[in-house]
């Protein structure tokens, strides 16, 4: 192809009357550098080939086919590169030119358009991905159809029109009929009509194919690649859904998955599925499976939906939730390389968002006073994950004024990317910015408490009535109301102080907050806790009446219960799983009852798939949290987390 431009520009050239100009002895000609930066984008070493490409485009000025070609392959390049948005309007800009051109660019032209869609499908827009996919499609013929047919059938398998299934069935027809092919070949086309066939609810149909495919493999040995581990990990997939538990157990069992020392969940910093309310039609009884790779740097990319009882939102929704997750670079490198490129891990949406922090008062109150000194609302990195913004961070420490720089140190010191004693430094920075900057007290103190480690109870509730002792924190309203609250509601394993009522009493009475303050509202709650502790009911009513909430209210914006005792045994631990030697994690969302008692704990996130979700759910049913006063036995919280490791002796 690149001979077939540089023949074009030519020819441009002679009609110009310009004379083509030799190359000096020992000189690579314009056809070479060509050639070596189009090798080298082949051979995915495209930093090296835009050098090229960007060097030789003056020389192509005058072409607009070669230096449309040239732009088409940068374009790929910088896609390849993390430069995607860059490099497809770069690939989208020159295409016509190309096309324009007719048969002598057919195959780069379709290329280009499925590197467009792959790009799309990326960045979750399907609609892009599938208009590319057709695109492509139209301009291929025979076996080269497969391409863009199996990409079709991926993009458009959660919308149950039919149209995903008979891409997928045009490609199986085609690649069977295709002596040339071999049986992985056919078996790789075959896995992605299985997948549709699957999130049609045609679960018969797809587990009689896969393991069709699995056969064309050779079974299962104990020699894998990506491919085979797909075939696998759909077999299981679909033996669940056929309720073939055993095999299903196998299956997994040959794809590597469900051995810690190799996965990375247990080492994730930071984990979350998606909220059910936020995306239409998505529901709690949805489940889907997600494929995913992890960079070198913690970021997840590529993340792909595999399969959901739901439609195209809901695959969306949790393939955007998992690339949102990070893990720290030091821990991806103790990560196998192959687990590194393709791990699947199960999801359920969360009923109830996480409850606002009781310092996000003073955290709201830090952001507006950093705005009000010219600030940016959005810093670039306000739409990453935490590892994605890390380096970005890390950039801007340095950088602007003195309060975007504290901003900043706020920032890296929450980035849960950052080794605890690193962030530990950045908080200590970031208090030293604000005392030196004379910020409002309540910056100071959001500063102060940041600084703290949490993680030590006793510890942190002697900070925390250190920096009440000053006189300044004690004199400015929110400052000292954040601090009794906290220092006042049960820790972990830990009661309430015993000195609450008095704490929790002046921030009922503080003058200088709204009646229906957060802080207040909160205080009121734990309150109430703790005259029901007592006996107190009549109190604790009064207390309750307070806040004018309901009990649902309640249980969305109160104070968390306290862990008590956990339900673990020493029979917790599956024995199917201890069977094949399976270890794995679940996280479980649960409300909790006045009593402490949990209800209905789910599995949310869960790797291996559907291994350890009813062990993890069995033990946090018999949990216990510290009691709440509620009205008629209403919820004391709703949509609390947590996390299950099992782990082989």
């Amino acid at each position: 192809m690149s001979s077939i431009v540089l023949a074009l520009l030519a020819l441009g050239q002679a009609a110009g009357g310009a004379a083509a100009t030799a190359a000096p002895a020992g000189a690579q000609t314009l056809q070479q550098r060509f050639d070596q930066a189009t090798q080298l984008a082949g051979e995915d070493k495209c930093a090296e080939a835009v050098a090229i490409f960007d060097a030789v485009a003056p020389r192509l000025a005058k072409s607009p086919v070669g230096t449309a070609a040239l732009r088409v392959r940068k374009g790929k390049c910088l896609i390849y590169l993390d430069r995607g948005p860059e490099g497809a309007a770069m690939i989208r800009a020159s295409l016509p030119v190309l096309a324009a051109q007719g048969a002598s660019f057919n195959d780069e032209v379709i290329d280009a358009h499925l590197r467009l869609a792959r790009e799309a499908h990326a960045r979750f827009d399907y609609d892009a991905a599938a208009a590319d996919g057709r695109a492509a499609l139209a301009l291929s013929t025979g076996t080269a159809r497969l391409r863009p047919l199996m990409l079709l059938a991926d993009t458009l398998m959660f919308d149950h029109d039919g149209k995903a299934l008979a891409y997928a069935q045009e490609a199986r027809a085609i690649a069977l009929a295709d002596q040339s092919l071999s049986k992985k070949d056919v078996a790789n086309v075959q896995t992605i009509y299985a997948r549709v066939l699957m999130n049609e609810g045609r679960d018969k149909e797809a587990y009689a194919v896969l393991k069709d495919s699995l056969a064309k493999r050779g079974g299962l040995t104990s020699r894998v690649g990506l491919d085979d581990v797909a075939t696998r990990s759909d077999l299981a997939i679909a033996a669940l859904r056929n309720k073939d538990m055993d095999n299903a157990r196998q299956y997994l069992a040959y794809t590597g998955a469900g051995r810690m020392a190799d996965a990375p969940y247990a080492r994730a910093v930071t984990m979350k599925p998606p909220i059910c309310a936020d995306v239409p039609g998505l529901t709690p009884q949805d489940v889907a499976i997600v494929e995913y790779s992890l960079a070198n740097d913690g970021r997840v990319v590529g993340a792909v939906p595999i399969f959901t009882t739901g439609k195209r939102a809901a695959a969306i929704a949790f393939a955007q939730a998992v690339s949102d997750w990070s893990w720290r670079s030091d821990d991806v490198k103790a990560i196998k390389p192959f687990f590194r490129l393709a791990s699947r891990v199960e999801l359920r949406c969360l009923k109830t968002p996480s409850a606002p922090s009781l310092v996000t008062p003073l955290a709201d109150a830090t952001e507006a006073w950093i705005t009000g000194q010219g600030v940016p609302t959005s810093p670039p990195w306000a739409d990453l994950s935490d590892a994605a913004a890390l380096p970005l961070q890390r950039a801007a420490m340095n950088q602007g004024a003195a309060a975007q720089q504290l901003a900043t140190l706020f920032a890296l010191s929450r980035n849960a990317v950052v080794p605890a004693d690193e962030r530990a430094q950045f908080a200590a920075q970031a208090l030293t910015r604000a005392n030196a900057l004379h910020a409002p007290t309540a910056v100071r103190t959001f500063a102060a408490i940041n600084a703290i480690d949490e993680d030590n109870g006793n510890a942190y509730r002697s900070a925390l009535r250190r920096l009440l002792a000053d006189p300044q924190m004690a004199a400015d309203p929110l400052s000292a109301a954040t601090l009794r609250v906290l220092i006042a509601v049960p820790g972990y394993r830990s009661g309430p102080a015993d000195d609450a009522p008095q704490l929790l009493d002046a921030v009922i009475a503080e003058p200088n907050l709204p009646e229906r303050h957060p802080l207040k509202v909160a205080a009121m709650l734990q309150q109430a806790n703790v005259r029901a502790a007592k006996g107190d009911l009549a109190g604790a009513k009064q207390a309750f009446a307070a806040t004018g909430l309901t009990a649902e209210q309640c249980s969305l914006l109160g104070i968390t219960p306290g862990l008590r005792s956990t339900g673990t045994t020493g029979n917790d631990f599956p024995m199917a799983a201890q069977r094949y030697g399976f270890e794995g994690w679940v996280s479980t969302e649960f409300d909790i009852s006045a009593d402490g008692r949990t209800i209905e704990p789910r599995a949310v996130i869960a790797y291996p798939p559907f291994v350890f979700d009813e062990a993890a759910t069995g033990i946090l049913r018999d949990s216990r949290f510290t009691s709440s006063f509620r009205p008629e036995g209403a919820l004391a919280c709703a949509g609390r987390q947590q996390a299950v490791v099992f782990r082989l002796p």
